[in-house]
């Protein structure tokens, strides 16, 4: 539903009833590329501990490391940005009307979903 078989992680779509909402989109469009990072980092991870065995341990301790780092600085940003909305969000809910609020509600959800589903991964 939410992940595609593809390797390029597919974000939550935002729904027609926000489409004409500038910020509102520029909002969830900045939340999926946090969580499209963090869902790299988190697979990164995942894979790293299974081979976990033998002389690749170092190795893959060390790409499992960088990793963390470059998504860490990919994000800092990106949340910095989010922070910025989320601070103006009373501002923005007093635009949305009930529909779009409803809208905005259950796109936040999904992709609260989809951070919990990658989180997931790293258990696997």
């Amino acid at each position: 539903m939410i992940i595609s078989c593809d390797s390029k992680p597919q974000g939550v779509s935002i729904p027609s009833e926000l489409a004409k909402n500038e910020q509102v989109v520029v909002y969830f469009d900045t939340f999926n590329e946090v969580i499209d990072e963090y869902v790299g980092m988190i697979e990164d991870l995942a894979e790293a501990s299974k081979k976990n065995e033998g002389k690749t341990d170092f190795a893959s301790a060390m790409s499992a490391l960088s990793s963390v780092a470059n998504s860490t600085m990919k994000m800092a940003p990106l949340l910095e940005k989010i922070d910025q909305f989320e601070a103006k969000g009373d501002i923005m809910k007093e635009t949305l009307t009930e529909e779009e609020i409803l809208a905005f509600a259950d796109t936040y959800a999904k992709m609260l979903i989809r951070i919990q589903e990658a989180s997931l991964k790293i258990n696997k």
